[in-house]
């Protein structure tokens, strides 16, 4: 005879799908009219931003640009010179998931790009950049609360959870003009520019989310007076407010953001110079918003009268944490071996790869960064270096639990240095670092429980009482079910308090 359960209903995030998808970029690339004669190649550039992330019924799509950007001296007058063209990608995956509302998340990662000037003005470019996709969806589970039986004996476990309140997808602009300071020589063009975005504080309201944090935009320009670049720095504040429903002040949130596009247009001022950009910058943002609270399952069932058969499975719940925002510096000595440093042009970081533990109140972040110079060589003019260095930061997070799993991801902010010798420099990079940390709950739940009338347990076999010997840590669980009692029986006989034994002692054990 099944008994019947009744049940709650507990949502978490469930990954459908993760993997990887390769793509090549296999292009020529001309230089446009306005673009000087190719004298030397200094550095390719390949940076690719996702447009379009969608999940159709038989596949996962991607769309975007991989910009190609060629930094190079031109044959004239020796300056620093880009040449950029947007590179169209559509990759796809094979995904057969029925599973409705699922979100596609997707970052890409350059392996490697080559270039090789076929002429002056013409380039062979080849290279590949990975895409990972992951599918997730917002997953109802079921945890069983309660058991009607007869004369059914219940385990109840009992947890603060975070139930998954929404599981959103979205995106915002940001568009700024800037004007260059007093003093700053007019573009003539544009040779780098990266946008970074760094959360400072998220916040929920009823229904809305309001997130605040800024785009930190850099530039670097060549100009007609110098053969030296120029730098521009700007930071453009945000602030959000995206439509979540379900959720509340009491909710729990998690934000990713993305930069998928960047455009920079350089414009005139009023005398005809170009002293001001226009900057536009599209923004994906991933969302999850957890409630806290507390949840009991039926974990174990036996009946007094009859034998059972139990079906269990695993449930998957965590609970939020902590989530922290901060910026934090890396220290770094680089250095360029044969290149003699007379100065500068142009330094910039990425970060390659990173991985997360947490230990002791404390998340660390170890990973890799590539250091990209142009460097001015009193013999051999402008020339590029890159450097792949390790890194180490980290930030004070508590949280409680055994099974912690960090999630953190970590953008380079600024790059700064000081050039401490002929062939060595220290670098100082500032890192945005976002970290959250989930505990990871086991639970082992009863499905079903059935009542087996063939094999009923006889009372006439059953002593009224035994004397047990119990070692410490025995829980008084498994010694009720071997003697057909109860856990609230051992107490009251025993005058014992918790779930288990805590040393060694006789116990009286009632039927």
């Amino acid at each position: 005879m099944e008994c019947k359960a009744a049940g709650e209903s507990v949502f978490a995030k469930e990954v459908l799908f993760e993997g990887n998808c390769e793509q090549a970029v296999d292009t020529e690339l001309t230089l446009p009219d306005y673009c000087p004669d190719i004298g030397r190649l200094l550095k390719c550039r390949l940076v690719p931003m996702i447009t379009s992330r969608q999940v159709n019924f038989d596949s996962l799509v991607v769309e975007g640009n991989a910009r190609i950007s060629v930094i190079y001296l031109d044959d004239r007058d020796k300056k620093i010179r880009c040449c950029d063209r947007d590179y169209p990608f559509k990759a796809s995956v094979p995904y057969d998931d029925t599973t409705e509302n699922v979100k596609l998340l997707a970052e890409a990662h350059v392996d490697y790009v080559n270039c090789r000037a076929v002429s002056q003005r013409r380039l062979d470019i080849h290279g590949a950049f990975t895409i990972h996709m992951t599918a997730v969806c917002r997953r109802e589970n079921e945890l069983i609360t309660g058991v009607e039986g007869e004369s059914l004996r219940l385990r109840m476990e009992s947890r603060e959870i975070s139930d998954l309140v929404s599981c959103a997808q979205t995106g915002f602009d940001i568009s700024e003009a800037i004007e260059l300071n007093e003093g700053k020589p007019p573009i003539s063009s544009i040779i780098r520019s990266e946008a970074v975005l760094c959360v400072e504080e998220i916040q929920p309201i009823s229904g809305k989310l309001t997130v605040k944090g800024n785009a930190i935009f850099s530039m670097v320009y060549c100009t007609e007076q110098d053969s030296s670049p120029e730098h521009l720095e700007y930071v453009i504040p945000f602030n959000q407010f995206f439509d979540i429903p379900g959720i509340d002040e009491d909710c729990k949130t998690c934000i990713s953001l993305c930069c998928d596009m960047l455009e920079v247009s350089p414009r005139t001022d009023s005398d005809g110079e170009y002293r001001r950009v226009d900057v536009d910058i599209r923004v994906s943002a991933d969302i999850k918003a957890y409630r806290d609270r507390e949840v009991s399952w039926v974990s174990d069932a036996y009946s007094v009268n009859f034998e059972v058969n139990c079906v269990k499975k695993q449930v998957r719940l965590e609970r939020l944490c902590n989530t922290a925002f901060d910026t934090v510096i890396s220290k770094q000595s680089i250095d360029t071996g044969d290149i003699k440093i007379e100065s500068v042009c142009d330094l910039w970081a990425s970060v390659l790869d990173s991985r997360s533990s947490y230990r002791d109140g404390r998340t660390a972040v170890t990973g890799n960064m590539a250091v990209c110079m142009l460097i001015r060589d009193p013999s051999k003019g402008i020339v590029f270096s890159e450097k792949n260095v390790r890194f180490e930061c980290g930030l004070s997070q508590n949280a409680c639990g055994q099974n912690v799993r960090p999630e953190c991801s970590v953008g380079v902010k600024s790059c700064g240095y000081t050039v401490t010798g002929d062939n060595k420099l220290e670098l100082q990079a500032e890192l945005c670092l976002h970290s959250s940390l989930y505990e990871d709950i086991p639970a082992r739940q009863i499905c079903s429980v059935e009542l087996d009338e063939n094999r009923p347990k006889s009372p006439e076999n059953r002593p009224a009482a035994v004397l047990y010997f119990a070692e410490p840590g025995e829980e008084l669980w498994d010694i009720a079910r071997e003697y057909n009692s109860s856990v609230e029986s051992i107490r009251l006989d025993n005058g014992i308090e918790g779930d288990a034994v805590e040393e060694s002692r006789l116990l009286i054990v009632t039927a």
